[in-house]
Order: C-alpha cells, then structure tokens, then sequence
C-alpha cells in the first residue's frame, strides 16, 4: 500500500513538472516577450513601465536588478501590455532562467519564497527546472 502511495505522489510531482514547462515553453514563445531591463530602459516617451505593484520604472529595474543580483541568468518580462488610459506599459509576469549553480539557485528560491510569503502563497521547491515563472499581480 505505501509503495502505491509513493508512487502515485511521484506521477503528480511529474505531472506538475511537465505542466510547469508547458508554461515556461507558452510564456518564451510570448511575442510580447523581453529581456526586463532592456524592455524598462527602452521607455524613450518616458510613460511608465511597472513590473507587479512596483510604482515607477524605476522600482521595476530596481526589483529586477535584485533578482539579477541573486544569480539569475536572465529575466524577462513576458505578457506585456498596456495601462489602462494608454499611461505606459506594465506585466505583472516574469520568466527567470535559472543558474545551475546549487548556491545561486537556492538564493533565487528563498528569495521567492519571501516574496510570496508577503503575498500570501508558498511557492514551489527547486524540482531542477530551467526557468521559473513569477506572477507578480
């Protein structure tokens, strides 16, 4: 009996693996896709580019160079649209590529657990994916 509850735990721990790169693969094909930074900086009207709850353009790089500084490979801000009234652009989701590095990666994983600590949700344990997807709104 234990034997087929374990098992069963490791069908739906692949289950959601294989759900979780289904949507990592959907969010990069994204059209609307861009590296974070570069898709802050590039603002040359000066409107508003937000990340999440971040107010200003500048909260926004700031919160992802935070997310750089913990190892990130990259990030990039994905189902990006406009604000309402046409004031700028906003997404409230990013895709991290993660570092292979154990150290790094797990800094980006605590990190993320605080973060949805303060939100109100428990976030996924590193399962060795690729990429990670933040919903940040």
């Amino acid at each position: 009996m234990k034997q087929n509850v374990g098992r069963k735990s490791e069908l739906l721990a692949e289950d959601a693996r294989n759900e979780h790169e289904q949507l990592i693969l959907r969010l990069l094909a994204d059209p609307t896709k861009r590296e974070a930074l570069q898709w802050l900086k590039d603002d040359e009207r000066g409107a508003n580019r937000t990340i999440g709850g971040c107010a200003t353009t500048q909260d926004s790089m700031k919160f992802v160079r935070q997310i750089y500084g913990l190892g990130a490979e990259e990030v990039l801000a994905v189902n990006v649209h406009p604000r309402p009234k046409g004031a700028g652009e906003r997404t409230g989701k990013l895709v991290v590529a993660l570092p292979k590095n154990p150290k790094l990666r797990h800094a980006i994983f605590d990190w993320c657990k605080d973060q949805g600590d303060s939100l109100g949700f428990t976030p996924d344990p590193d399962h060795g994916e690729s990429h990670l997807f933040l919903l940040l709104d």
